[in-house]
């Protein structure tokens, strides 16, 4: 079958880039590229209109077209199925790479960049410039690529651009910045990446790729830490400039939800200071990130999405009231309460990359509300020995609930290098001004001093709302990307641990035991709040929602570690949090901010969701042309040429 699509593809290729059509007439930008129809604006069952670029798409009268113009082995681009079953297609194989047989030809290429209207981007590292063995080799840029390389932005700015490089494999960085005598290679990224400004872009690529049985990858700003938005030999979306943002009113009523209030319409590719700042402006809040660079309608909202706004109004992926996307027989569809249901469900925090390609947001805004910060930090020394220390850490655990309850969002580190300090940066209190937050705060201060224990560099903040709180709490430079030094691993921890105080002090004990180990510790305080205006009805899974800490355990190597060394690592890593699992048995773990190696993913990021989903993963996408590490039904697939405990992304995609 693929054998066949392929030699109709060179048909195809002599056709329409070399020939006339049928009739004698050139085949031309102006009759046959782009592959677009202009669809009216209000045409989305959703009842939502389309941004402009939504209407720009792919349809069934645009593939008649191509034919009619003899242009007629069009199957490369035509749309599956809709009803197409695993059984039905067959046996899956190998994703064909570029090395293989069926790997399409430049001229097949250059027909996909034509009928995308100049959309298509060779794949080439950034940091190629840097090498002398890539005709891009230049000095001067390669010195300027080098002082960008670690600002998110940046790297959000590059087609094949990452946060995070090491699951990727370290393909291709600046000297400075990777192993001595390193070489640059294409290796773990996409061959090609499709720019997509319009849905039919998205279109054309998904078709493309499922029909020649190509690897497909999607990537908005590329924060994921398990290089999700990375693939050899793949072909990239690249969402990143479907950044439209438009406020609905402050009286909005949304027909499926029955949501009346205010609410924004996003793309895909905005990102969540943009939208912070936005809402802002109109006096509103809206649930996003801590950092400021991370796309809202990617694997953020996919994923859950935590928020310092969640223990008021629940996490992130509870605040969608609707998406348009692209599924994988290339159909763009409204989905909502109404509209594929099932869809909406696994959608909203059953992970990214791996039902479709969402092109917007429907999401609900909140009445501003202001905001007040408290900072401060304790420690061990000649006077607290280690024992006392922990003492403190429980009577600041032991706050948990009642914070949470009160709408907070906490946010720790524990260092113990060797002596042991926690540091809170910040306590973040919503609708609170300081004098509120001091008052709340005097009991655990008191507490800690009856240990001898003095609280240092206590300092308290207010704020207008969330995004003056953000800039004062987490400054533009202290976000950073581009690396690879490091792997986390994490822990959703139950509020059950705290009504019990053997439970809470077998916790205890596995934190100290592992941060004692690694010498660091993050730490979230916070709860998935219940909200009974939203739906959140979805494929967060359920841990988040008895969830009263967050905490991140992680592994470092430096700039010589071999892929051995990593390993090694990692497993560690692996081991290291053992205890805590064993602290939190029915509990689970973040997604977005998860190891790569967690054993039993499917119950750790997904709990009881999980069959559900994979039953979703095979109605949706029986052909697995949606694949990322640790997404649901990814256990279906290996990626070839890997060493135990680090899994990276230079092998070629194939089924088990």
């Amino acid at each position: 079958m693929a054998r066949v699509a392929f030699v109709a593809a060179l048909s195809l290729v002599s056709s329409g880039l070399a020939q006339t059509i049928q009739n004698g007439t050139e085949v031309t930008g102006q009759n046959v590229a782009p592959a677009v129809e202009e669809v009216q604006s209000d045409a989305a069952l959703s009842g939502i209109d389309y941004f402009p670029f939504e209407s720009s798409q792919l349809t069934g009268n645009v593939i008649a077209n191509l034919s009619s113009y003899n242009l007629s082995d069009v199957n490369l681009f035509d749309f599956s199925d809709e009803n197409a079953t695993v059984g039905a297609l067959g046996f899956r194989r190998c994703k064909t790479a570029p090395d293989d047989f069926l790997w399409p030809p430049r001229l097949v290429w250059d027909l996909f960049d034509f009928l995308l209207g100049g959309a298509l981007i060779e794949g080439v590292p950034a940091a190629a410039p840097c090498y002398s063995d890539w005709p891009q080799y230049d000095k001067s840029k390669c010195d300027n690529i080098t002082s960008e390389w670690q600002k998110p932005a940046y790297q959000s700015s590059q087609p094949l651009g990452i946060q995070y490089y090491v699951f990727e494999g370290v393909s291709c960085l600046p000297p400075s910045l990777t192993r001595k005598n390193a070489k640059c290679s294409l290796s773990g990224m996409p061959s090609y990446v499709v720019e997509a400004k319009n849905v039919a872009h998205i279109q054309l690529a998904v078709n493309f790729a499922r029909n020649l049985n190509l690897r497909l990858i999607v990537k908005n700003k590329g924060h994921d830490f398990k290089a999700k938005s990375t693939g050899a030999g793949s072909l990239a979306v690249w969402t990143s400039a479907l950044s439209s943002i438009h406020y609905l009113g402050p009286k909005y009523s949304h027909g499926a939800s029955g949501h009346k209030g205010p609410a924004f319409k996003i793309g895909a590719g905005v990102v969540a200071l943009d939208l912070y700042e936005a809402a802002d402006k109109l006096g509103l809040h809206i649930l996003a990130g801590n950092t400021r660079t991370v796309g809202i309608g990617g694997g953020y909202i996919a994923g859950g999405g935590h928020s310092p706004l969640m223990s008021v109004h629940g996490i992130a992926a509870d605040q969608v009231l609707s998406m348009e996307v692209v599924l994988p027989n290339g159909h763009f569809v409204s989905v909502d309460e109404r509209h594929y249901p099932d869809l909406f469900f696994a959608l909203r925090g059953g992970g990214g990359s791996t039902w479709g390609i969402v092109t917007s947001l429907v999401i609900r805004a909140y009445p501003k509300k202001p905001v007040s910060t408290l900072t401060y930090s304790f420690g061990s020394s000649a006077n607290v020995t280690d024992d006392t220390f922990w003492k403190g850490v429980d009577v600041f655990f032991s706050k948990f609930p009642e914070y949470a309850d009160k709408g907070m969002y906490n946010y720790f580190s524990i260092n113990c290098m060797p002596n042991c300090s926690l540091a809170v940066t910040p306590q973040w209190a919503n609708d609170m001004d300081s004098a509120a937050l001091k008052k709340l705060s005097a009991p655990l201060f008191k507490e800690l001093s009856t240990l001898g224990i003095k609280v240092a560099d206590a300092e308290y903040r207010d704020y207008d709302g969330a995004v003056s709180a953000i800039d004062g709490t987490w400054p533009a430079d202290s976000e950073q990307g581009g690396v690879w030094n490091f792997n986390t691993a994490s822990r959703l921890f139950p509020r059950s641990n705290w009504e019990d105080p053997e439970k809470l002090a077998a916790q205890t004990a596995a934190l100290r035991s592992s941060v004692q180990e690694a010498g660091m510790l993050l730490g979230y305080n916070f709860k998935a709040a219940e909200n009974r205006a939203l739906n959140q009805k979805n494929a967060v899974n359920p841990a988040w929602r008895q969830t009263l800490m967050h905490a991140l355990l992680g592994a470092t190597w430096d700039q010589e570690a071999t892929p051995d060394d990593i390993a090694a690592a990692n497993k560690k890593l692996v081991e290291m949090l053992q205890p805590w699992r064993d602290a939190s048995p029915d509990a689970g773990a973040y997604l977005n901010e998860a190891d790569i190696n967690e054993p039993n993913w499917q119950q750790a990021f997904y709990g009881s969701n999980y069959d559900y989903l994979y039953q979703l993963k095979q109605k949706y996408d029986p052909w697995g042309l949606l694949w990322a590490p640790t997404a649901v039904g990814s256990e279906d697939w290996y990626v070839t040429d890997q060493i135990d405990y680090y899994p990276t992304q230079t092998g070629k995609l194939c089924p088990k």
